[in-house]
């Protein structure tokens, strides 16, 4: 099809085609398909870079392969991946954008236990992200990334790096502020929370921020990776000993049942 549109219009079409493939590849990221996710990133990076697209170039190679290679156990390629992104995001112009692959880099570096890095890079996404001009236009795709999204970023890579109580303060601020569009996200920062509270030893707060996290979400809505995030808060939940969570449990429990 390409070949026979219009020249003027081509370069739409790919891009087009470039964010079908980046959405095909999140989606099975998110499924638990990593090689095939990878496949589909490659497809969209070649064909955004045919279509000159920076910007999507850099998104795929950041905010998509890098955390899905520091997700799935890989950081050291998660950070290889997001510099390698983060010149494409400059190109572009979009501080926004470079403000977001840069945070893929701090979570890299939070992941391997190299706090000055981390938050080195947390310091410069902040930066960009104030420098970024809410009048210009963004490619719709990029409003995942906002002040409320930075700070859940930053309250991962604190609790990654050992540090559960200053995460507490980033992520209960990604909750306050985060847009109710993005479910989620939203949910996965709200059981890391729990988690950074479950360190502390502090059973009730962690149960009630799961019950929290149980009432924003449907079952429907659950993808096979927030599944096993559910799994893992509940096995945190039921070994920590303390009666007060037994209810939070049980319903969890249920929960994991009806999304199986």
């Amino acid at each position: 099809m390409v070949s026979k549109v219009e020249e003027a219009e081509r370069t739409l079409l790919l891009r087009a085609i470039a964010e079908a493939h980046q959405l095909s590849g999140w989606m099975l990221f998110d499924r638990g398909s990593v090689t095939l996710a990878e496949r589909s990133f490659t497809s969209a990076r070649r064909i955004a870079n045919r279509a000159g697209a920076l910007d999507l170039v850099a998104f795929v190679g950041g905010p998509n392969s890098s955390f899905m290679s520091t997700w799935s156990g890989d950081p050291a390629q998660g950070a290889e991946q997001a510099y390698a992104s983060l010149s494409w995001a400059r190109r572009s112009g979009n501080r926004r954008l470079t403000a977001f692959v840069t945070t893929m880099a701090a979570r890299a570096h939070a992941r391997m236990g190299e706090a000055a890095l981390c938050e080195q890079m947390l310091a410069e996404a902040e930066t960009e992200l104030s420098r970024h001009r809410p009048g210009e236009p963004d490619p719709e795709w990029l409003e995942v990334f906002d002040d409320s999204a930075l700070a859940g970023h930053r309250g991962s890579c604190l609790l990654d790096l050992g540090q559960p109580r200053q995460a507490i303060a980033s992520l209960r601020e990604q909750d306050s502020a985060s847009p109710t569009m993005f479910v989620r996200n939203r949910t996965i920062w709200q059981l890391e929370q729990a988690e950074a509270q479950l360190r502390m030893s502090e059973y009730d707060v962690a149960a009630a921020i799961v019950e929290q996290a149980l009432d924003y979400v449907a079952v429907d809505s659950i993808t096979p990776r927030v599944a096993r995030m559910f799994r893992s808060i509940d096995l945190e939940l039921r070994g920590c000993g303390d009666p007060v969570v037994s209810v939070t449990t049980d319903r969890l429990e249920a929960f994991i049942e009806a999304c199986a």
